[in-house]
């Protein structure tokens, strides 16, 4: 398990590509297209026999499959069946959905009473079938602060951090190490961000027996949407940055040669604006379906493929429509380092 005390990772290693928000790529950047043009954030992706299938943020999990990862997608309705008994009415939000031992788990986070508006708890939701239908597991949050009003998760965070918010905790995501033990993955809300982990039990539906979480990584600003990969170099986290409103949301790389220690990482901008010519490139996922891809969203606007260009929140402008749709890329590793060497184009 990882060390307790090695939990600090330093602001300014976090902030050192300044974007200037809604920027235009630069002349020789060729833009992406989505794959799928449909409001579909925070895509979390799945291979299966029959295909891939993807679940996004929204009411009651979202989800659409396609037979390759440049479709034609086709949409679904959402398949978790209802929410836990300790959760309030609200969007479910970003998810992940991963296979052990025969049975399909989808990780969620929902909202709870005791924490304002928009206050989340993690839970866990089970099926024979990708595309659902998914039933929710126990009576208790899987991940929970212990000061929310819901009975005591199987991961209460204790003894409660002073320096963080009372704003509950998001984003889960699945990962395997490389012996074989699993593990969750996800962010505090708010800020500062911290990003932590915590064992699970062989089964996947809930914390192994004596884990409490740790850790990895904190930032003063926002940092999200984790997924963690391990490579023969070390561990990459891949972690959305900044405002997820705008074009500047972007998507950044940490690598450490350890799970237990992420104080002095390495760490490197892997899409941003800039580079990509895409607004707000964020909430990657990394599929390997015999090549390694990489799905994400961003802004597209008035009902067109092409990316939301300028400033300001686009979840508040109703008359630019502006969505945030799937984009799905080819991903490599050269030297330990993810970068994205191609884009899918749309069938």
């Amino acid at each position: 398990m990882p060390n307790r005390g090695a939990v600090r990772l330093l602001v300014l290693l976090l902030t050192t590509v300044l974007l200037a928000v809604g920027g235009r790529a630069s002349a020789d950047v060729d833009v992406p297209r989505p794959v799928l043009n449909v409001d579909f954030p925070d895509p979390a992706v799945v291979e299966t026999p029959g295909g891939l299938v993807a679940y996004s943020t929204g009411d009651r999990v979202p989800y659409a499959w396609a037979r390759r990862a440049d479709g034609t997608w086709q949409r679904g309705r959402g398949v978790l069946t209802h929410r836990p008994t300790w959760s309030r009415e609200g969007g479910v939000w970003a998810v992940d959905v991963v296979r052990v031992s025969g049975v399909w788990l989808l990780y969620y986070a929902t909202p709870v009473q005791g924490m304002g508006e928009h206050g989340r708890c993690i839970g866990v939701a089970r099926s024979s079938s990708a595309r659902g239908p998914f039933r929710p597991v126990g009576s208790a949050p899987l991940v929970c602060p212990s000061y929310a009003k819901v009975p005591t998760a199987q991961d209460p965070m204790l003894p409660r951090d002073p320096t963080l918010p009372r704003a509950g905790v998001i984003d889960p995501s699945f990962f395997r190490d490389a012996d074989g033990t699993p593990y969750l993955v996800y962010k505090t809300d708010r800020t500062p961000s911290s990003i932590r982990l915590v064992q699970l039990n062989d089964e996947g539906q809930g914390v192994s027996a004596g884990a409490t979480s740790v850790e990895l990584v904190r930032s003063a600003g926002v940092l999200e949407n984790p997924s963690l990969v391990v490579r023969p170099e070390g561990y990459v986290l891949l972690l959305s940055e900044g405002d997820w409103t705008r074009c500047g949301y972007r998507t950044r790389w940490i690598r450490s040669a350890t799970l237990g220690d992420w104080t002095v990482p390495e760490t490197g901008m892997l899409l941003d604006t800039a580079t990509t010519g895409l607004c707000g490139p964020g909430g990657a996922d990394v599929v390997d379906d015999g090549a390694t891809r990489l799905f994400l969203h961003g802004w597209t606007c008035r009902g067109t493929t092409s990316p939301c260009t300028g400033q300001g929140k686009w979840d508040h402008k109703p008359r630019q429509r502006g969505i945030r749709a799937m984009y799905a890329a080819t991903l490599e590793w050269p030297g330990g380092v993810p970068q994205v060497t191609g884009w899918l184009e749309p069938r």
